[in-house]
């Protein structure tokens, strides 16, 4: 059930950063979801290199050249983060990334993870390289990607991003389930709208699902969230991709299998594609996050 006054929201989001392009959009993504949700922001990023035991990376010139400028990077960042009225904390490790990044949200107990990707290209080139997959397919709650070559003008501040339109996929299964859960509340939040979008063969009967996406709006519309559906019958990803490029949507939320791997995402090789080529971010939610025990979203 969706509640319109939900008190269900991240005591903190985990904004995981290369400061490289599609990070940056990230950030300004991630900004604006911790102001809006009153989150405190943990922006992290990690200087990949080996440790020893004690997670201490060698010391050399080299390395605290980095660190210097990484600290002024992260420092940079917290002071825009802060202009745009989020509280913001900035982390520094060194290590594996998908490893720190899973490991520091279990520490901070986020709710939602941010990263920038490539999108295009595929992902075997995520920005940070294969720790995005990792993330993805292991995180105990959703993921936000956001890639570099995203449709429409780049904000150049938080305020400017929008996310007044959620688009939602669904092909009924439990993940599926858990996805629209997390777009529904994140929608009552943010007074957006939503659209819940299935793409069945063109060979089968469509009207069970044309039923069960119905049932999904009736509960959205109860909430109080504007909402409407596309039950359509067609190829599951150039479906949801023109659903999203014709409503213009902000966002796309997919549910994700996640534990085998990116060719088991639940939608099969469609949330692969959709992660890939989708013209907005994408709001991942696997089988470690449905069962509900996060803190929102």
């Amino acid at each position: 059930m969706i509640h319109a006054r939900s008190r269900r929201r991240p005591s903190s989001i985990l904004l995981a950063t290369d400061f490289q392009q599609p990070a940056k959009r990230a950030f300004l993504h991630g900004v604006k979801l911790a102001t809006a949700l009153g989150a405190r922001l943990e922006m992290l990023h990690v200087i990949k290199t080996p440790t020893d035991e004690s997670g201490s990376a060698p010391d050399s010139r080299y390395l605290r050249s980095v660190k210097t400028a990484a600290l002024l990077e992260l420092g940079r960042l917290a002071r825009v983060a802060k202009e745009g009225g989020a509280s913001v904390h900035p982390l520094l490790r060194y290590g594996d990334p998908a490893a720190c990044i899973l490991e520091t949200v279990e520490r901070t107990h986020a709710g939602l993870i941010v990263m920038g990707t490539e999108g295009r290209i595929g992902w075997d080139r995520l920005r940070l390289g294969s720790a995005a997959s990792a993330v993805v397919r292991s995180a105990p709650c959703p993921v936000l990607t956001v890639h570099g070559d995203l449709a429409g003008d780049v904000p150049r501040h938080p305020a400017r991003v929008r996310l007044s339109r959620l688009l939602v996929a669904t092909d009924f299964s439990r993940v599926a389930d858990a996805a629209f859960r997390r777009a529904a509340r994140l929608a009552v939040t943010l007074a957006a709208s939503v659209r819940v979008v299935h793409a069945y063969a063109p060979s089968s009967d469509g009207r069970h699902a044309e039923r069960k996406v119905e049932a999904r709006v009736e509960e959205l519309r109860r909430a109080g969230v504007e909402a409407d559906a596309r039950c359509l019958g067609g190829e599951p990803v150039e479906t949801i991709l023109a659903q999203a490029a014709a409503w213009q949507a902000d966002l796309l939320a997919v549910g994700t299998q996640g534990r085998r791997g990116l060719h088991r995402l639940v939608l099969g090789s469609v949330a692969e594609e959709l992660l890939k080529r989708a013209g907005c971010p994408v709001l991942t939610v696997g089988p470690k996050c449905s069962h509900e025990k996060r803190a929102w979203p």
